[in-house]
């Protein structure tokens, strides 16, 4: 279980590192109050939440996220918002 929260947190940090930037802002990032576990953005990219600590929340991009009814990402979605 260690492990999998130390490569989960490698992963949260080296997407930290370069993120996409959407130019038409159609991808913004849920206000500080939304408490939901997914987001899915006016553009139709769906993201998850995650919190590495010592970190600021983060919404990592959900490729398949076909267990929250919503369809695969496109190439023009964002990886972190």
């Amino acid at each position: 279980m260690k492990k999998f929260f130390a490569a989960s947190a490698l992963i949260v940090a080296s997407l930290q590192a370069a993120p996409v930037l959407a130019q038409d802002g159609s991808h913004v990032r849920p206000s500080e109050t939304y408490v939901g576990q997914w987001y899915t953005t006016e553009g139709g990219c769906s993201y998850s939440r995650a919190m590495a600590p010592g970190y600021g929340t983060m919404w990592v991009l959900i490729i398949n996220p076909h267990h929250i009814n919503r369809p695969v990402a496109k190439a023009s979605c964002p990886t972190t918002l």
